[in-house]
């Protein structure tokens, strides 16, 4: 077996105590890897002890792999794999597939009649839409509902859950030591035999969920000021994306985004819990082995180009009105996203910054944060304060107070006891972040997909290198106008 031993890490890191003082405390951090042949990485960080183990893969797909047309497609897929494969979800394959091969034809003839000719004829979409309800009434007898999740109860599992972003889909299980086989072997099955039953009505509850977002005051505001910040980009949409894609989108999109992105060598299996790492290389060669390689994915190839002009936006609607600053910042890795991080640290918090100025002192807002978020091709960092409305504060009477604590840090920097206090929170942030085994899988394999498992411990250590003249710099450099989008949300009658 090639069980190659990556790397044992033993950081000193600084916790904070309740008294405020600090303590040194050692982490170790001892993470082993294996190449399967097609590609597909395995991590392991064994943990003895509880005989539990949480069993996660990640693929990098996100959103921002998607394009106009199919926005919202890697979300819906998600939830597709979780309606079975040709051994899970059904009893009797051969008579199900015979129905979806019918269903599909309905479809595709309710497709072209809908949406490829400006007035269809609804007397036809009506009859092959009621033939298509028949079938899918047909086919239930079929489909054994939660077949994935009841499989996993059955057998101890539990946390059984997905998720999608702008970058990363991930699926998620924690099993007894003893089980681990079946999430290989079920894992394995959805990648190498996703079967997209129930599509068309799977694809009805996302765009639900979309419907229901919509009604939460301001969703359009904010989903408006996103795609103008991240002009050109995939960035632009949202995870959830534009509902125009979600009507249209089809079977055969789902199936070629599936074959392109699914595949072993665009994916990291992450185990970590109480297990003998041998065992898992077996049981990984002997499940995950097989399955085809893909195609090699290239990256995005749109960033998002240099603004050269101030953006503004106004909107109104039920909700709180706000202020939002957005500026344009480097992705991960770049050298100064350590000092924005920082710089982000110093003006959040109860007791940072923006707080301390806008709401105690000057009054003017109930709430002021600020977020660096360093993105995989792209960054922002935003601020987003909320006026005093019974004071007669405007969200626009806002602006000029976040532009002097700006102008205060570009032109006095900020003190040695709020750089300190950033980087203890930091680091105690990324210490909290490795005692829980699950969220301890979940940053090292999402990390894993883009710069490398190990760019965790490096960004720990180029935050405690930030000086404060990293931070008055960075501040300078990106807060500026013609690299500013400014949204103002009032209450009125809008959306």
């Amino acid at each position: 077996m090639n069980l190659r031993k990556v790397a044992v890490l033993w950081l000193g890191c600084f916790l904070l105590l309740a008294l405020g003082s600090m303590a040194t405390a050692q982490i170790k951090l001892e993470v082993k890897e294996h190449v399967l042949a097609n590609g597909l990485k395995i991590l392991m960080i064994p943990k003895p002890g509880v005989p539990r183990v949480v069993c996660h893969i990640y693929y990098k797909v996100g959103s921002i792999n998607e394009r106009p047309g199919i926005t919202g497609i890697a979300h819906v897929h998600e939830h597709m794999m979780f309606k079975g494969t040709r051994m899970m979800g059904v009893t009797d394959f051969a008579a199900d597939d015979a129905l979806n091969r019918q269903i599909d034809e309905l479809m595709e003839k309710i497709y072209r009649e809908k949406y490829w000719k400006r007035d269809g004829d609804q007397q036809k979409i009506a009859e092959w839409q009621k033939q298509v309800e028949e079938l899918v009434k047909a086919e239930k007898k079929y489909i054994i509902k939660d077949h994935l999740w009841e499989t996993y109860m059955k057998n101890g599992g539990t946390g059984l859950n997905a998720s999608t972003s702008d970058e990363v889909t991930g699926y998620y299980v924690t099993l007894p030591s003893n089980k681990v086989e079946l999430q290989m072997l079920l894992e394995a099955d959805r990648m190498m035999n996703a079967y997209f039953r129930e599509f068309y009505s799977e694809k009805d509850v996302v765009m639900e969920e979309r419907r229901l977002s919509e009604n939460s005051p301001g969703f359009y505001f904010n989903e408006q000021v996103r795609a103008a910040f991240y002009v050109g980009s995939p960035y632009h949409w949202q995870v959830i994306g534009w509902m125009d894609d979600l009507k249209k989108m089809t079977k055969k999109d789902m199936i070629e985004f599936h074959n392109r992105y699914y595949v072993p060598n665009n994916a990291v299996a992450i185990y970590v819990g109480d297990f003998q790492p041998e065992e898992i290389i077996k049981l990984a060669e002997k499940y995950f082995g097989p399955v085809p390689r893909g195609e090699d994915v290239e990256p995005i190839r749109t960033g998002v180009p240099p603004q050269y002009s101030h953006k503004r936006m106004y909107g109104e609607g039920p909700g709180m009105p706000n202020l939002q600053m957005w500026f344009h910042i480097p992705p991960e890795g770049d050298p100064d996203v350590p000092a924005l991080n920082i710089l982000s640290g110093i003006l959040s918090g109860e007791t940072g910054r923006l707080t301390k100025v806008l709401v105690q002192e000057k009054d003017v807002a109930i709430r002021a944060m600020a977020m660096a978020r360093p993105q995989w091709y792209v960054g922002a960092f935003t601020f987003n304060v909320i006026p005093k409305v019974q004071k007669g504060v405007k969200p626009e009477d806002l602006e000029k107070y976040v532009w002097e604590e700006i102008d205060k840090i570009k032109k006095d920097g900020v003190t040695a006891a709020e750089l300190q206090k950033a980087k203890n929170r930091a680091e105690a942030s990324f210490i909290r972040g490795l005692e829980s085994p699950m969220f301890l899988a979940m940053r090292v394999g999402r990390a894993e997909l883009n710069r490398g498992w190990r760019s965790l411990l490096t960004d720990l250590e180029d935050l405690k290198k930030v000086t404060a003249e990293d931070v008055k710099k960075v501040a300078a450099k990106y807060f500026v106008k013609d690299n500013c989008l400014v949204a103002v949300y009032s209450r009125g009658q809008g959306r």
